[in-house]
């Protein structure tokens, strides 16, 4: 179980953010392990309709992103992978849709997100506030997911460690607390890795921020996370916006629509006029000066790189995000906006308030 009790829909700390919990699936749904008794005949179909929601069970793959803000610094970013999605099936009604029950309020849900860009490194927390909804198509893998977060935001205390870390774990999410936690309220206390980022290493819910750090608590909703396709317009005023011809923004109020030079985002999604930045090659975390080589990077920070030049990340007029049906191999997607924190320069870095568009390709495991 999670250093904090119950666990989310699933397995992420048997928990997440995307994602996930950790705990066995199903551990708030209500039910017996087994059907009820059948004393006469005609209870047996009754008693068929009573079984409990069989459990589902996904992990999130390597390639998962999230792009977040309007400033698109904070774009790109990667989702830690590992972290677990689960839920139960309640196919009781019939036809080929089950609904998606499970979780409690207050549940993790997934692993601690460690978040660096711009020079502002932050973690993010997630707990359902309410229990999960929507409905999946097992034969098909389709879903649309309903998720109600509490996400909680912390200052990170480097750059290259945004969240505290579960050091020395060498298997996620099989209850074995192997590893220590290395910073946060619980370091040096023992640890099971919930979920791992390609920069930052593994993070768990054993291993929370300390309280000192907080920027806040975020309402979040995945309303839908899909299988399907997800969509956002620029539809509102911007805050530093005037007249009819102004570019649109996403989000209330969001200070602009875009970064980019005469807010002429291309379709690509990105700033071909500029800015143009410079990140740290294999630190793309780390900001450096265009031109000087390995200076800012290597130097400063042993395996880091060369600096690299890219043309910013943006948001065009609309936002679109696809997802994937499959019964073993599903993309959930979603696009939402997240209001300001409490830290002054998370905001300003990524654009807050501001749109984000969330990829997890998941791997079903049970």
């Amino acid at each position: 179980m999670t250093a904090r009790g119950r666990s989310a829909v699933g397995t992420l700390a048997t928990a997440v953010a995307v994602c996930l919990c950790t705990g066995p699936a199903g551990a708030h749904e209500g039910h017996a392990t087994g059907p009820h008794p059948t004393p006469t005949p005609a209870a047996a179909a009754p008693a068929a309709a009573a079984r409990p929601p069989a459990p589902v069970a996904y992990r999130i793959l390597p390639d998962a992103r999230a792009d977040l803000g309007w400033t698109g610094i904070a774009h790109d970013e990667p989702w830690p992978s590992e972290q677990r999605l689960a839920f139960g099936l309640d196919c009781r009604a019939g036809g080929r849709r089950c609904a998606a029950v499970g979780g409690a309020g207050g549940d993790s849900f997934g692993a601690p997100i460690p978040l660096s860009s711009g020079g502002v490194p932050a973690c993010v927390v997630n707990r359902l506030r309410t229990s999960v909804g929507g409905s999946v198509d097992p034969g098909t893998g389709c879903g649309e997911l309903r998720l109600s977060l509490a996400s909680a935001i912390f200052t990170g205390d480097d750059v290259a460690r945004p969240c505290p870390v579960c050091r020395g774990d060498a298997t996620p999410n099989d209850g074995a607390r192997d590893g220590r936690c290395q910073g946060g309220r619980a370091d040096g206390r023992p640890c099971d890795a919930h979920g791992v980022s390609p920069h930052f290493g593994a993070t768990s819910n054993d291993c929370e921020p300390a309280s000192g750090k907080s920027a806040g608590d975020l309402a979040i909703d995945l309303a839908p996370l899909t299988t399907g396709t997800a969509t956002l317009a620029a539809t509102l005023v911007c805050k530093a916006s005037a007249g009819t011809d102004a570019p649109r923004c996403f989000c209330p109020a969001q200070v602009q629509a875009n970064p980019c030079v005469g807010d002429r985002c291309a379709a690509d999604g990105r700033c071909h006029e500029g800015p143009v930045g410079g990140t740290c090659a294999n630190a793309p975390y780390r900001d450096c000066r265009p031109g000087t080589g390995r200076e800012d990077c290597e130097a400063v920070a042993p395996g880091s790189g060369e600096c690299r030049l890219a043309e910013r990340p943006c948001f065009g007029e609309t936002i679109t995000a696809t997802g994937r049906c499959d019964p073993k191999h599903p993309t959930y997607v979603a696009v939402f906006c997240a209001p300001q924190t409490r830290a002054a320069a998370l905001n300003s870095s990524a654009g807050l308030p501001g749109p984000v568009r969330l990829v997890l390709p998941l791997e079903r495991v049970e």
